[in-house]
């Protein structure tokens, strides 16, 4: 299915901790065992932390997976080129540490990316992710023009928050393309009929459609069911 992506496309969550990383890990390593040349970008992070694998130098968490993802083709700057210390809101930490932050920003950071057959954009926290107080993420991912890809949590209040999501995807004038149902808790049968309901709504009002599931401490994209 991972060839019903685009070739440029945005990663975003339902919340923060739902997954975007790890399935943007596993969408980019499932590429390149498909031949594919993928650069997974993740141009805004806030938290670092000492790694050994990167000589002792603090690096966002989630840069390091998606840098270990692409087998290092790519260094942890070109993957994740604007990283604050505090894990934080981003333009909370920016504010702290006297930094810019906003679309221009991203646009210089976009302009400077390696050329890849696929460039996967994963974003930071939730949609409607503030920049400073008058810009927020969702609008930069718009004027791009950016394909949206939905994570989905899937755990008590998915429902709400991936409807939530979805609307204020198309409400910001983006597209969603597609999403991923990640079961964040072990599967029941309550959990199955609510990716089974947004299987059903997210397609009959956006047309998008669930492209994955990852199982509880899954390690592979799964063909939707």
């Amino acid at each position: 299915m991972v060839d019903l992506l685009p070739k440029q496309f945005f990663v975003t969550g339902t919340d923060t901790e739902v997954g975007k990383t790890y399935v943007s890990s596993l969408i980019t390593k499932q590429m390149r065992q498909n031949g594919l040349t993928v650069f997974p970008f993740k141009p805004i992070s806030a938290g670092t932390e000492v790694n050994a694998e990167f000589g002792g130098v603090a690096v966002n968490e989630d840069a390091a997976m998606l840098h270990k993802a692409c087998n290092g083709d790519y260094s942890i700057d070109q993957i994740n080129p604007i990283v604050f210390q505090e894990p934080i809101a981003p333009h909370i930490a920016a504010e702290r540490e006297q930094k810019s932050l906003s679309s221009q920003t991203l646009n210089q950071v976009l302009s400077q990316i390696p050329d890849a057959e696929v460039t996967l954009i994963e974003g930071a926290g939730g949609w409607l992710l503030p920049l400073n107080n008058n810009e927020l993420l969702s609008d930069w991912v718009a004027a791009q023009q950016l394909p949206v890809l939905l994570v989905v949590g899937v755990k008590l209040g998915c429902l709400n928050h991936a409807l939530l999501t979805a609307q204020a995807i198309q409400n910001s004038g983006a597209k969603l393309c597609g999403w991923v149902a990640n079961f964040v808790q072990p599967e029941t049968e309550v959990a199955r009929e609510n990716v089974n309901y947004l299987t059903a709504k997210l397609s009959q009002i956006y047309r998008a459609q669930c492209l994955f599931e990852v199982a509880f401490n899954g390690d592979e994209l799964m063909k939707a069911k």
